[in-house]
């Protein structure tokens, strides 16, 4: 009878094997949860709960802000508030990725008068799906949107109802 030596019996390395996997994938679960955070500084965490500030929303809905925003292949941004615009002169536009914040992009927004906003975004649009927050530099206000996949215009309006 040829023995086989034991490293190369399939049952050893089984039970070598699969604690070791499991050993590995728990320390990486550990590392990236412990060094993970919200990525939101307006979003605190207290005990069980989470919070944020909606002041901003409930001024926009006090305020009656919403528009339309439109963007074209080449970046350019045009936002056309309804009824009366805000007082701001310059507005910041954030566009959130739905699934890698290293797709986030955003704008500089600028008066061109009757409540029209241009700008054009710091970079070229990625395929997918955003978040977009429209506010002005002070974020007194604040107006939400999403913006689907292949989408180039979104409804903005305020988060909360007055």
């Amino acid at each position: 009878m040829n023995a086989r030596p034991w490293y190369r019996e399939p049952m050893v390395l089984l039970v070598i094997a699969l604690p070791a996997a499991a050993v590995v994938a728990g320390i990486t679960t550990l590392v990236l949860a412990a060094g993970g955070d919200s990525g939101d500084a307006r979003v605190r965490r207290v005990a069980q709960t989470q919070t944020a500030d909606l002041a901003p929303d409930r001024a926009a809905a006090a305020l009656g802000l919403a528009g339309e925003l439109t963007l074209d292949a080449n970046g350019a941004v045009t936002l056309r508030f309804d009824g009366s615009p805000p007082a701001a002169t310059v507005l910041r536009l954030e566009l959130r990725h739905a699934t890698d914040a290293g797709r986030d992009r955003g704008a500089r927004l600028v008066s061109a008068g009757e409540g029209v906003f241009v700008g054009r975004l710091e970079a070229a649009r990625e395929p997918g799906a955003y978040n977009v927050e429209l506010a002005p530099e002070r974020v007194d206000w604040r107006l939400v949107g999403r913006l689907e996949a292949g989408s180039a215009r979104l409804r903005l309006v305020a988060a909360l109802e007055d």
